[in-house]
């Protein structure tokens, strides 16, 4: 049979899968890439760096990959021993493969897969199949059993370590590397067996022996065949090992007849879809990855990457990315301002997109640079307040004329604005009217595209998955103009000419009015539109409130703590070098290494690329299980450093001119609704030691004022007895008493009052670590105790609540059914590897399933408590107001007159408690005093 010969161009590319995620994984060992929410992506982003740099540079036209099978191969049926020195493959990067393989399959190349043959058996049929066919292969693999495949028509390529691209190996480099061709691997590793996959090879030989020999003999048969006159003890070695010797050629030779169906044209790569490619290396948080293919998919002719639903019809529409042309104006006279801000209100609709330009990501410090109006897709107006000069130019519109107008759309109730990201605006608002002394409230209806971009994916991956040019390229299918791109290094927007100024500003406007369009309808059709509406934008404006207070601080008491703390230090190094017996750089990870291991003997822990680890986990360990002092030591010696750095020296440099410092809340920092801040994070300060309490006592009252501190008593175990149902649960919050020392005397069948503070420890435990899918070794490991025991306790728990393990049980088989779960209040999440096929990812993901019923609807009550609480000080016209949130806590600062405080923590208390009903009471404690460090 004739076969069409075929040119080089149409070579096929096959990936020996494994071998490269094995390598990717591995080149990082030390240093691992992770995502957000901390797994290690290292193979995942390697191998396809390397892939785009295949795709890049070889432009290959058949692309497929390869992949061991999941089963026993027919090797192990030979050789039970097969492979089975190696090492357990690391359970992270395991994790990875299903990953990969989902990546390719979305990318649009074919994954080969055989049950009982590995990769190497299809790369050969494939081999075979290209040299029938007449076309060239190339095998990207670094294995060295390859290369038995390799001649005129078929290369190996493997990755390069010093460029990152990919190294050919023909037939001349074969020769030049190893001293042999080709023709003589298959011989050569026979007679050296392979301690990678356990294969025995010939006792005693090794690579310059086997070379010498097959350069005599030239094949394994030529060696045997003149055995006998091989003289000394190698005859005797090839000559015992005969068997051996064979044998291991039956496993090494490659099959070439995998039961596979081969169609080249599944391998082409002229439809390759870079964008899905993109969506799923994006949701496994592998964003640098993510990149190159996005970038791609911008540049292909239909590159599909949004689908559009329509009233009930889902209809897929193709996504060109293309740069973004808008038609954008600058307003540069007052009178033009004014008429604009007319139309607007003369509106039918009366809403318009906004957002500002500023010197400073500080809100609290920015000075208002412009902004910018949209109402119509498309077009938009910039209006200058500053231009460059450092002074107001003839042609711009004042501060003072700019607020006041703008003020007449955020004063009115009728108006709606739409931001993106509106927190920060709204502050720089406030700032700059407080500045020019212009009376600037927000009345109007106010809508945020970030939040709703949030709300609609609360799982979003990525480094900014929520930002306006992230969202206006993946959603509107919009290239925006970067920020780089318009202001000069070490300049501010204040810098920055009209002509450049005008198109960037514009166009963050004109983006927003268009996620809103785009965002409004999938609120609804989610059933977001309470939680959007009702709670995070009713929120948002307290937020904003609070951010705008700040909280006072007391430099001195952080000052003294600062002497304090200093003298710990020097106290504990003291302790250090005299246990040691010589001074040494205790924050030297290689001095430590060898003070701990060479010069103290101790057992070492994990190995890194600098040596051995001196990390927290290894030092616990070696405090545990060693009487040396040491660990112990250095542990203190991070700790005391640590505080003193990272708040007792820091949050001073933080304060204002008026000694208060500004935190940001974020929104849309966790998939769960639960806050958290930054700049500085407040909620990260140390809570159940002395050394939390001393900094919390810098956060004061002012003159004049107390502080008051509500907190919800185990708010996410109420939660828990509500939704479980739980009779026993319910019934020890109903009863009020400690649920702990309950839980305690139920499982130990005793009553409250004998309960041991050991036994309440264990149960506390337990009764947190349930929301959390907590395991017995991991139980074990925090109690100190056997696995076993772990266990048993556990088992008991579940014996004792029984109603929280059906509770449980049921909220994983809902979450597998449907995909997400939901929280008291309606918040979704989606749980995509809730039922992926490796053990490990299902089991993480059954914990998200578990824990964010449980601690979404604890931070939905918090959020619903804060507007209501909100709600109720205004009503009063109540002079307190609330300047902090820390997980289930409020702060407030209140005149401190004993009636007004009485008052207000009567209000704070019934509005806290009565937030939602549940059938069980929530309960809060609240306390007041001159400093945060006084409560609890």
């Amino acid at each position: 049979m004739a076969y069409e010969k075929h040119s080089e161009d149409d070579s096929v590319y096959i990936l020996d899968s494994y071998g490269l995620i094995y390598r990717a994984y591995f080149a990082l060992i030390n240093h691992p890439l992770t995502n957000k929410s901390g797994r290690n992506i290292s193979a995942l982003v390697i191998f396809f760096r390397n892939l785009q740099a295949l795709l890049a540079h070889y432009k290959p036209r058949y692309l497929a990959a390869a992949f061991d099978s999941r089963t026993p191969t027919f090797r192990h049926k030979l050789y039970a021993e097969y492979k089975a020195t190696r090492q357990k493959t690391p359970e992270d990067l395991h994790a990875q493969v299903p990953w990969i393989e989902d990546t390719l399959t979305a990318l649009g190349i074919p994954v080969l897969r055989v049950d009982g043959y590995e990769a190497d058996d299809i790369i050969a049929t494939v081999a075979k199949e290209c040299q029938k066919t007449g076309r060239h292969l190339r095998i990207l693999s670094g294995d060295k059993d390859l290369l038995q495949l390799v001649n005129d028509t078929c290369l190996q390529m493997q990755p390069d370590k010093t460029n990152g691209g990919w190294e050919t190996n023909g037939k001349e480099e074969v020769l030049s590397k190893w001293g042999i061709g080709p023709e003589k691997i298959l011989d050569y590793l026979s007679l050296v067996g392979d301690s990678a996959d356990n294969v025995p090879g010939v006792k005693g030989v090794g690579d310059k022996t086997a070379l010498k020999l097959l350069e005599q003999y030239e094949t394994l048969d030529g060696i045997y065949q003149h055995a006998d006159e091989i003289k000394g003890a190698l005859g005797t070695k090839i000559r015992d090992d005969k068997d051996n010797a064979y044998f291991s050629k039956k496993l090494i030779t490659l099959c070439d007849t995998v039961p596979i169906e081969i169609n080249f044209d599944s391998f082409s790569t002229a439809h390759l879809n870079y964008a899905s490619a993109a969506d799923k290396l994006e949701s496994m948080g592998a964003n640098l990855a993510a990149k190159n293919f996005r970038e791609k998919a911008l540049k292909a002719p239909h590159s599909e990457t949004e689908k559009v639903t329509e009233d009930e019809e889902t209809e897929t529409k193709e996504l060109s990315v293309k740069q973004n042309s808008g038609k954008y104006s600058a307003c540069t006279r007052a009178k033009e301002l004014a008429d604009i801000i007319d139309n607007i209100l003369s509106s039918k609709e009366k809403s318009f997109a906004f957002d500002t330009e500023t010197d400073s990501l500080n809100a609290h410090q920015a000075h208002l640079v412009g902004f910018s109006l949209c109402s119509k897709k498309g077009t938009a107006v910039y209006v200058p307040v500053v231009l460059p000069g450092g002074m107001f130019a003839p042609e711009t519109v004042s501060t003072k004329d700019a607020l006041t107008q703008l003020a007449r759309l955020f004063s009115n109730e009728a108006v709606t604005v739409i931001m993106h990201n509106a927190k920060f605006d709204l502050e720089v608002l406030h700032t700059n009217a407080e500045r020019e002394n212009i009376s600037f409230s927000f009345d109007c209806k106010l809508r945020d595209t970030m939040l709703a971009a949030w709300l609609v994916d609360s799982d979003a991956q990525g480094k900014s998955p929520y930002s306006l040019e992230y969202l206006g390229e993946t959603k509107l299918g919009l290239k925006g103009i970067e920020f780089k791109d318009v202001v000069e290094k070490g300049k501010t927007f204040a810098d920055v000419p009209l002509e450049k100024a005008v198109p960037y500003g514009a166009e963050d406007a004109d983006f927003t009015w268009q996620l809103w369009q785009y965002y409004e309808p999938l609120l609804t059709k989610g059933n977001l539109n309470e939680l959007y509406y009702d709670m995070e934008l009713k929120v948002l404006p307290i937020l904003t409130n609070m951010e705008i207070a700040g909280i006072h601080i007391d430099k001195k008491v952080l000052a003294d703590y600062s002497i304090e703390l200093a003298k710990q230090i020097k106290s504990i190094e003291k302790k250090i070098y005299k246990t040691v017996g010589h001074d040494f750089n205790i924050a030297s990870t290689k001095q430590l290494q060898t003070v701990l291991f060479e010069e103290r003997g101790l057992a070492p822990g994990k190995k890194t690329k600098t040596g051995y680890s001196t990390d927290t986990a290894v030092l616990e360990e070696l405090s545990e299980r060693t009487d040396d002092p040491l660990p112990q030591l250095i542990l203190d010696y991070r700790s005391y450093t640590k505080l003193q750095s990272t708040y007792v020296e820091t949050l001073p440099t933080l304060a204002d001119e008026h000694e208060r410092i500004h935190t940001s809340f974020l929104q849309t920092g966790t998939a769960t609704g639960r806050l958290s801040s930054r700049d500085p994070n407040l909620q990260n300060i140390p809570i159940r030691d002395e050394s939390g309490r001393r900094i919390r006592a810098a956060f004061t009252a002012t003159t004049g004022t107390e502080l008051i501190s509500a907190d919800y008593a185990q708010i996410e175990l109420v939660v828990l007895a509500h939704l479980s149902g739980d009779k026993n649960l319910r019934q020890a919050f109903i009863d009020g008493i400690d649920v702990h020392r309950a839980t305690a005397a139920l499982i130990y069948g005793i009553t409250p009052e004998q309960v041991s503070a050991e036994q309440r420890r264990f149960a506390k435990t337990v009764n947190f670590g349930v929301m959390y899918g907590m395991s017995a070794f991991r139980l074990a490991n925090e109690l100190g105790i056997s696995r076993t025991h772990a266990k048993d306790f556990i088992d008991q728990y579940f014996t004792t609540y029984a109603d929280v393990r059906r509770f449980l049980d049921q909220t994983i088989e809902k979450a597998q059914q449907n995909g997400y779960v939901q929280t008291l209040m309606g918040r979704r999440r989606e749980i995509p590897d809730i039922n992926n096929a490796n053990k490990l990812i299902q089991q993480s993901a059954q914990r998200i399933a578990i824990n964010t019923p449980i601690q979404g609807s604890a931070a939905d009550i918090v959020k619903t408590a804060m507007i209501k609480v909100q709600q109720a000080l205004t009503q009063e016209k109540s002079k307190a107001r609330m300047l902090l949130q820390v997980h289930d806590e409020l702060i407030f600062e209140c005149p401190s007159d004993s009636e007004t405080i009485e008052k207000t923590i009567s209000l704070i208390r019934d509005n806290m408690e009565n937030a939602v009903k549940l059938s069980v009471p929530l309960r809060v404690s609240i306390e007041h005093g001159s400093n945060w460090g006084a409560f609890h």
